[in-house]
């Protein structure tokens, strides 16, 4: 995925100011904040969205971001942030007006499971656990991203699994 393949450059001279780094690190950031958004929002078009939305917020702290580190586990924490607010007022609008026509794309009962369940974990378990298992980032970069230590990002993932498990009525 290219910059200008989203609409993130409508004029060259935007791309002429965009930091080199940033250019060359936008496809896979683009690429794992879509991933992370489309696992929750099961809906193309809305994950493209989110994933425009956490690169261009990751374009307007570059500097900073390059600077502490590697900016993907950044990137996609925003992108699981604005994915689980998208859901959230899908779900509001639908509760606001039961007569307006049904999504384009069936829901998934299996994804509203899921959203219910993270929904009842603490945050640090959630952050944890979309990070490591729908953001597919490894312990350093979730630890990196949470400002913790590894050992904190295992015992949280053990808990949130664990609390997952339960909720939604799987054996371990």
């Amino acid at each position: 995925m290219e910059i200008g393949e989203v609409g993130f450059t409508g004029r060259s001279s935007l791309a002429a100011r965009l930091p080199e780094s940033f250019t060359a690190s936008f496809a896979g950031l683009y690429s794992s904040a879509f991933q992370a958004a489309y696992r929750l929002l099961g809906s193309r078009q809305e994950a493209e969205d989110v994933a425009q939305e956490a690169c261009a917020r990751a374009c307007l702290r570059w500097n900073k971001l390059a600077r502490y580190g590697t900016p993907k586990p950044w990137v996609v924490r925003v992108a699981t942030n604005l994915a689980i607010d998208q859901y959230r007022r899908r779900q509001r609008a639908q509760a606001a007006d039961p007569g307006a026509p049904a999504p384009v794309e069936p829901v998934d009962a299996r994804r509203v499971d899921l959203h219910r369940a993270l929904s009842r974990l603490t945050r640090r378990q959630r952050d944890v656990v979309v990070l490591r298992y729908i953001a597919d980032l490894s312990e350093a970069d979730t630890a990196e991203a949470l400002g913790c230590a590894p050992g904190t990002v295992k015992s949280h993932a053990t808990r949130g699994l664990a609390a997952l498990r339960a909720a939604l009525g799987e054996e371990n």
